[in-house]
């Protein structure tokens, strides 16, 4: 059967519409095998359950056709002696170039979907054979760097120029400034995709350090976080609290864990600030020890994921009760303003600190009101 026949045929139309789903959720560009297609009886019924030998004909010339036409290749997972060729488990390959795609997308009405762009990040990448390891391969693959406002192909020329850079002692963001038209937050929190281009173990470039307002009078045995500026001048000038260092970090900063290293922080001490409490504050601030530490912010769903990250890097961190159990008591006396009143209806809701104290009381209390209650 002519090719432009075949095309006709409910078979190979059936067949031909299964192979272009494949591609459609996989590009052939992405494809190690071919498409494998089986002619069995679900497939091809025309075969299996034809009305007379000659239908039955007819459908395998249909897909000779095919064959005959360079799209396909068939083949039998039985050897001959089994019988008639729709006895001997036969099945279809398909690994086509672009030239013929186009051909089957046109005849099928089936244009290409556009390729989505981490797809394109993949397609490239493995093009450039950079001479890294398979596991840092694997991680550019799946971390795309996207810029709406430009190209695909000038993002990865940018990103990969940063392996000139890699013995500059430059911050993260003055990487991504210098590289991406100076743009400085683009590798934020991308640390391990540096590290992977330069097929390193650790990123070379140190993050953005976090700053941290400190106040030690004496050799604490404690820290104290605090969430809000205004609480811990309070706090500061209240001057009850010597034997914790009160720190202040705001939001989510001071979560991170480059906090608990010398060049992943900057400490900023009050004038009251003891020399040799300061000293002692580092001491512990930069060692691999559980240091004793309390948290105190707002009272709302923020503040309590703030408390859940910072046990990642002190453990033992508890939410301070003599901050937390005042403003709890306002809560529950009606006391608190709605989410939507402060803006922070965008808020979510969690379930645990791992804090005994927050678990127990605090969240319970957000849940029952539905209300908040700022630090201040």
């Amino acid at each position: 059967m002519a090719p432009e026949a075949a095309l006709n045929e409910p078979l190979v139309r059936r067949v031909l519409t299964r192979v272009l789903d494949r591609l459609d959720a996989q590009p052939q560009a992405e494809r190690t095998h071919s498409i494998r297609i089986n002619l069995d009886a679900g497939t091809a019924p025309e075969i299996h359950a034809a009305d007379s030998l000659s239908a039955r004909a007819v459908a395998w010339a249909s897909i000779d056709g095919a064959v005959a036409a360079g799209w396909t290749t068939i083949g039998y997972r039985k050897h001959r002696r089994h019988g008639a060729r729709e006895e001997r488990e036969p099945y279809l390959d398909f690994d086509w170039p672009d030239a013929v795609e186009e051909l089957m997308r046109e005849k099928l009405s089936r244009p290409r979907k556009a390729t989505s762009y981490a797809s394109q990040w993949r397609i490239r990448l493995t093009q450039q054979n950079l001479p890294i390891s398979a596991t840092s391969l694997a991680k550019l693959l799946a971390a795309p760097i996207e810029i709406s406002t430009r190209s695909i192909d000038e993002v990865l020329s940018r990103f990969l120029s940063i392996r000139e850079l890699a013995r500059e002692p430059l911050l993260l963001r003055e990487v991504s400034s210098r590289v991406f038209w100076g743009l400085s937050k683009i590798l934020d929190g991308r640390a391990d995709v540096v590290a992977a281009l330069l097929d390193n173990d650790e990123c070379p470039f140190a993050e953005q350090p976090i700053v941290l307002n400190v106040h030690v009078s004496t050799g604490p045995n404690a820290f104290l976080f605090i969430e809000n500026l205004v609480a811990f001048e309070r706090l500061k000038a209240g001057g009850n609290l010597s034997d914790m260092a009160l720190i202040f970090s705001s939001g989510f900063r001071g979560t991170a864990g480059r906090l608990r290293r010398a060049n992943g922080c900057s400490a900023y001490y009050s004038r009251a600030s003891s020399p040799t409490a300061v000293v002692a504050f580092e001491g512990m601030l930069f060692s691999a020890v559980d240091i004793p530490a309390y948290f105190w912010g707002d009272l709302d769903y923020a503040g309590m994921a703030i408390l859940a990250s910072l046990r990642t890097i002190f453990p033992s961190v508890q939410a301070w009760k003599p901050g937390y159990e005042p403003m709890l008591a306002r809560l529950k006396a009606g006391d608190g303003h709605s989410p939507g009143e402060s803006g922070k209806e965008r808020q979510r809701a969690i379930e645990a600190t791992g804090c005994t104290y927050a678990d127990e009381e605090l969240l319970p209390a957000l849940r029952a009101t539905g209300a908040f209650l700022d630090q201040e």
